[in-house]
Formats: structure tokens, C-alpha cells, sequence
């Protein structure tokens, strides 16, 4: 006599041993899937990251010196670097238009000329580059905007690879050394 349960039985067995495995193996394939789909951008977001170099945050400007050769006094200090920065990555450029004029004039410079707060910000010191955390100064000598004959006034500071702050500063119509300007 032949009896048919224990062939049920056997092809049940099989069938369920074969669903296991390709259950195993699709699970394999979705954990990997998703495993690369993850990790691929993190590494792509790794590449393409530069370093930011931050921002000059200024603490104050005023004029310090008025007719011949105008000057501005600058303080301020670099909060948001991460590294030291040398003192080449800095630049700044003052942009003014005369009283009646349509044209801006330019005056620009790198701060080579900034000390801490020991030194007087106007000669060059040993400082070759900026700390963050340290509070700085330099005197920009204008060469070629005259301060007592202009309408608007705009200071540009550029951090290389970091940002770049525009500030507009209020001269008025007489100005005096030691105006506040910002």
C-alpha cells in the first residue's frame, strides 16, 4: 500500500525550506541595497565639502584721521574659524562715491598691517597670522576716497573660502576723527 502523507509531508518540508532560503537571500539583497544607497551620498557629502575659513565679525570702525590721508580704525575679531589664518587670506575694499558723482572709487588692501590690540595696527608686526578667539585692529589708509566729500560709503571685508561682509557706513555731512561709523 502506498500511503501519500508522508509524500505531503516531504514536498511541504521542501517548500517551506525553499521559501526560507529565498526569503533570506531577497532580505540580503534589500539590507545591502539600502546599505549603499546610505552610505554612498555620506561619502559623496565627505568629497565635496570645503573648509570654511569664517567671517571677520567687526566689534567696531571709526575715523581716525581726517584730511591728507583719510584713515579708518577697524576692530574686530574671527570668531568662526577653525583654523589659524594667514594673514593673506584677508582683504578688504573700500568703495565710495564723491558728493555729485555717479562713479564709485575704490581703495583696497590686505591686513597685513593688523596687530592685536598691544600694537597701534598702522606698521607691520611679526603677526602672520590670526587666532580665533583674539580680538585684532588696523588703520586703513585711504588713498584714494576722501572721506569729508562723499555720499556713500561701503566696506567690503573677503575671508578667502569664507564669507564675505558688506557693510554701509554712515559718514555724514562733517565727519570728526573718532566717528563712530558702525
Amino acid at each position: 500500500m502506498k500511503n501519500e502523507n508522508a509524500e505531503i509531508g516531504i514536498s511541504a518540508m521542501i517548500i517551506f525550506i525553499a521559501i526560507l532560503i529565498a526569503s533570506a537571500v531577497v532580505s540580503a539583497v534589500i539590507v545591502r541595497s539600502v546599505d549603499t544607497i546610505f552610505s554612498r551620498p555620506k561619502s559623496d557629502a565627505q568629497q565635496s565639502v570645503t573648509t570654511f575659513n569664517g567671517m571677520v565679525n567687526v566689534l567696531s570702525i571709526d575715523i581716525s584721521a581726517l584730511g591728507g590721508t583719510d584713515e579708518i580704525h577697524l576692530v574686530f575679531d574671527l570668531p568662526y574659524i577653525a583654523d589659524d589664518l594667514h594673514e593673506s587670506d584677508l582683504s578688504w575694499v573700500l568703495m565710495c562715491s564723491a558728493t555729485g558723482e555717479t562713479r564709485m572709487q575704490f581703495d583696497e588692501g590686505h591686513f597685513q598691517l593688523a596687530t592685536t590690540l598691544d600694537g597701534d595696527g598702522l606698521t607691520a608686526t611679526p603677526l602672520t597670522e590670526f587666532i580665533s578667539g583674539e580680538v585684532y585692529h588696523i588703520i586703513f589708509q585711504l588713498d584714494i576716497c576722501v572721506l569729508d566729500d562723499v555720499e556713500v560709503v561701503t566696506l567690503i571685508l573677503m575671508v578667502d573660502e569664507g564669507r564675505t561682509r558688506e557693510i554701509v557706513l554712515e559718514i555724514g555731512n562733517s565727519p570728526v576723527v573718532g566717528q563712530v561709523l558702525f
